[in-house]
């Protein structure tokens, strides 16, 4: 429980930043909810039996006399509905007031506008959201959030690719939409790939706990070391135990890691990672699987290490342009 005096202040408006952001978050709670609400009746209360009272024309000796007296008043506060709704509307008028300048104060309320952050091919950014959430995004990604959180919950909409390290808040979830799914998490860390030109949508969990749901409202719950599989085809959802997690966070760290990868996949990474095309005429080529793992920043040598372990070969084809073909 926050200091009464505190929030006295906060609602009276002389509150500081601080203790504004402070019972912000409490307001947020269960136990903080049911202040407001609780002060929200008493006020209303109060304020209805004042009205009742301006309309005596004399003092009312009792407090049995004025149950009493509020009783018999019962019909005609039902024909006077309207300053009823008054009394109640001021206190609500009250409160509201009271919550634009906690609003004011700390930006809690979610804002209408979005920042977007668009990663380029070749490149990778990591971002602090306000909330103190990093989110580092990977090649070709884009982040779509508020400026302002909303009081209840934090929602941030991902194309791509991004590893989340989510600040815990308690009565904030924290949402990421990857459009046919959401993933709900509380604080915790893992990652999440949905770029629009792959068939699946991955989130791999690496600490916490998360919530996978579809638009059907199905839920996935995740524990540390499982993967959700999201066929977009099919609209299926699949829980497994990840076999090793660092084939889907070894980017954060500028490393690929492929195992049994179709070379469908393995050139889509590619792409994004250095900037870079290719063409392939033969298409049975695409279903090849390979398993390899480097740490090479350079485009060209990562050509030469998958050469040593295919019959695959790169051949220069004009700017950023790579043509694939096979030995025979």
């Amino acid at each position: 429980m926050i200091d009464p005096k505190i929030i006295d202040k906060v609602l009276s408006k002389t509150a500081s930043p601080e203790e504004a952001r402070q019972v912000a978050a409490w307001f947020a709670t269960n136990e903080g909810q049911e202040y407001f609400s609780q002060r929200y009746d008493r006020e209303s209360y109060m304020l209805n039996e004042k009205i009742i009272n301006e309309w005596s024309d004399h003092d009312i000796p009792t407090e049995k006399m004025k149950t009493l007296f509020i009783s018999h008043l019962k019909m005609r506060i039902r024909t006077f509905r309207f300053r009823v709704a008054a009394a109640v509307f001021i206190p609500f008028v009250f409160l509201a007031g009271a919550f634009t300048f906690v609003v004011n104060r700390t930006g809690v309320f979610s804002s209408e506008e979005l920042a977007k952050v668009t990663v380029p091919y070749g490149e990778q950014v990591q971002i602090v959201l306000q909330d103190g959430t990093t989110v580092q995004l990977n090649s070709g990604s884009q982040l779509q959030y508020p400026k302002s959180f909303g009081l209840f919950t934090r929602k941030v909409k991902l194309t791509g690719e991004a590893y989340f390290s989510v600040a815990k808040e308690r009565g904030r979830t924290f949402i990421v939409n990857l459009n046919e799914i959401d993933v709900k998490v509380t604080g915790t860390r893992f990652n999440a790939k949905a770029y629009f030109t792959d068939n699946n949508i991955i989130v791999s969990l690496e600490e916490g706990n998360v919530i996978v749901m579809d638009k059907n409202d199905n839920e996935y719950p995740l524990n540390v070391g499982e993967i959700a599989n999201y066929d977009r085809n099919t609209g299926i959802c699949t829980v497994n135990e990840i076999e090793d997690m660092t084939l889907h966070t070894a980017w954060r760290t500028k490393s690929l890691n492929f195992y049994r990868t179709p070379l469908k996949e393995i050139l889509k990474t590619l792409e994004r990672q250095y900037d870079v095309q290719f063409l392939v005429n033969d298409s049975s080529l695409l279903n090849y699987k390979f398993s390899f793992s480097t740490s090479r920043v350079n485009a060209i040598e990562i050509f030469e290490e998958l050469e040593k372990v295919s019959k695959i070969r790169f051949a220069k084809n004009g700017n950023n342009s790579f043509k694939v073909t096979t030995l025979r």
